[in-house]
């Protein structure tokens, strides 16, 4: 019994989340609205990137804006291991044969296809996170920027790889809204574990005082880059998710818009938490669907101005951080109920009210 409580202890905060994620799709496909599925599915798209990015920038307080490329490559990546042959060869007439050789020939299945694809958006999260964890602050960020801007042109540019401009079609479709939130899931798991884990924890103190957590021998550059690589994974699969879910894509679907929504709902959540990652993609995505079917529909015989949705947004959105400038969980877990915070044991690790690691000393430690 003590085992099994210290398990659901350790693991409050995921189970709760995971809840309200099944619950939510359960709800979702009981009600047959193909609208609100294909919401659901970007919603939990979103979440997952939102997962992502916390996984880095909430643990390490330096600001991504760069991640969304990563579910780009994840996209393309996937789309060219994946789509059948004779349609490749139709489509990707200019591609080297260098290339071709090896990837018209190429026919993964979904699960394998999407994970060789997080693997390659990892790699490049490896390469570009050499010179990017060397930066603090301001430089860091304009650099994960300038990750965004370079993939996007990259993309743009080449056409012979990805069509360029061009819509890529031909994409199977084999993810689901169920097989999305298995992969949601799995990645609150992933946050809460990289969170409460000695990188995470090595990763926050840096977060406060990045000085004084070199002193006592903290590598810093070390923990960023394991997240920055960890959160480009989670992008690239996310990414392959949703290249075989809406089929067709384009380079201009992973830039500004998606990297700015992402970030919004992170900070209004709460930044510094996995539950504020899950409430903030929650919060912004019931307002936004809300105030567009009020925009499509009309309200009380009056029909909104197009835009509307997008204006309700951005007021809600700054709203919500002048209230709460620290997010609507303020950095916080879910709290524990009082039968599982109770400490049984001595000078033994156990979970703080708000789902963070905490060491209580034993009964003979000296003050």
């Amino acid at each position: 019994m003590a085992t099994l409580q210290r398990g659901i202890r350790l693991t409050w905060t995921p189970l709760v989340l995971s809840v309200v994620v099944v619950v939510t799709w359960v709800l979702i496909e009981s009600g047959g609205d193909i609208f609100y599925e294909r919401e659901g599915e970007k919603m939990f798209l979103r979440l997952m990137l939102v997962l992502g990015l916390q996984m880095f920038s909430g643990n390490s307080g330096v600001m991504s804006f760069g991640h969304v490329a990563f579910m780009a490559v994840g996209a393309y990546a996937s789309a060219l291991l994946t789509i059948p042959t004779e349609i490749k060869e139709i489509t990707f007439t200019e591609m080297p044969s260098f290339l071709s050789s090896w990837i018209f020939p190429a026919q993964f299945g979904p699960l394998a296809g999407t994970l060789v694809a997080a693997l390659v958006a990892a790699l490049l999260a490896a390469i570009f996170a050499f010179p990017i964890v060397r930066l603090s602050g301001i430089a860091a960020a304009i650099a994960t920027l300038a990750v965004l801007v370079i993939t996007n042109v990259f993309i743009s540019q080449t056409p012979a790889l990805t069509l360029g401009s061009d819509t890529i079609n031909g994409v199977p479709q084999t993810a689901t809204l169920g097989a999305t939130v298995v992969w949601v899931v799995l990645t609150i798991f992933l946050a809460y574990g990289l969170k409460q884990s000695r990188i995470g924890l090595r990763l926050r103190a840096s977060r406060e005082n990045e000085n004084a957590a070199k002193s006592v021998g903290v590598g810093v550059r070390r923990e960023r880059y394991v997240a920055f690589v960890l959160a480009g994974f989670v992008f690239g699969i996310a990414g392959a998710l949703y290249a075989h879910y809406f089929v067709g894509f384009s380079y201009t679907d992973f830039y500004f818009d998606l990297t700015f929504i992402v970030v919004a709902m992170l900070v209004v959540g709460g930044l510094g938490s996995v539950t504020g990652a899950v409430v903030g993609t929650f919060f912004l995505t019931v307002v936004y669907v809300a105030v567009q079917r009020i925009e499509v529909n009309g309200v009380l015989g009056a029909q909104p101005p197009s835009g509307t949705a997008n204006l309700v947004l951005a007021v809600v959105l700054l709203g919500a951080l002048i209230i709460r400038p620290n997010g609507l969980t303020g950095g916080r877990e879910v709290p524990l109920p009082s039968w599982l915070s109770r400490d049984r044991g001595n000078g033994k690790a156990i979970i703080g009210e708000h789902g963070d690691a905490v060491l209580r000393p034993s009964s003979s430690a000296s003050v």
